[in-house]
């Protein structure tokens, strides 16, 4: 069963690590972190979640209501580049 296997690097065990830490700092705040990834880092961490759309350069998820987005840096590279 692959869902049992701990993910690559303990991603998904850290980021929960995280959530609860934050949940606990700001128990009555709505957080959300962004993270802004190289692409091998980027992929890394969406390589542990099925439902991800692999062609986009950003995705979402949620961990005990912490909300984690993570951006490929080139997202941001293409968006400055259009607003010049």
């Amino acid at each position: 069963m692959a869902e049992d296997q701990k993910s690559i690097d303990g991603i998904i065990e850290k980021l929960a690590l995280i959530s609860d830490a934050s949940s606990q700092l700001f128990p009555d705040g709505r957080i959300a972190m962004v993270f802004e990834l190289n692409e091998p880092d980027f992929k890394k961490v969406q390589n542990n979640f099925r439902d991800v759309d692999r062609n986009h350069k950003q995705f979402k998820i949620d961990i005990s209501g912490i909300e984690f987005i993570f951006l490929l840096d080139a997202l941001l590279s293409d968006e400055k580049d259009k607003s010049e």
